[in-house]
């Protein structure tokens, strides 16, 4: 598992609920600090539901989301797994590019949701 570092993408652009206080879209967490999330190891079931692809290692290590502009997350459903693809700022070519090719290597579908609010 990668360690965030400084990356805060999902305390962004994760939609959820933390105690009472709405986030996500663009709208930071109420609890995100300078060395990250102030409440993580009681954090609200929004984020510990939360599976970032990157920090999984599931996708190259310069697919970050602050890097590369886009959330990726492990989800599931009857059908199976499939990658989450949530838009946070402009997506660069390569990284849709680097998604195609990683969807058809590991046979997995990938949903890409584009970025709502500018």
């Amino acid at each position: 598992m990668r360690d965030c570092g400084s990356c805060t993408a999902c305390c962004t652009w994760l939609i959820g609920d933390a105690y009472g206080w709405e986030f996500g879209g663009g709208k930071s967490c109420k609890f995100l600090c300078e060395n990250g999330c102030s409440v993580h190891k009681a954090r609200p079931k929004s984020c510990e539901k939360y599976f970032c692809a990157w920090a999984q290692e599931l996708i190259d290590e310069e697919y970050r989301p602050d890097k590369c502009g886009v959330l990726i997350s492990v989800e599931s459903n009857e059908e199976g797994q499939y990658l989450k693809v949530l838009e946070i700022n402009e997506i660069n070519r390569n990284v849709i590019e680097y998604l195609k090719k990683w969807s058809e290597r590991m046979n997995t579908p990938i949903v890409y949701l584009p970025k709502l609010i500018d």
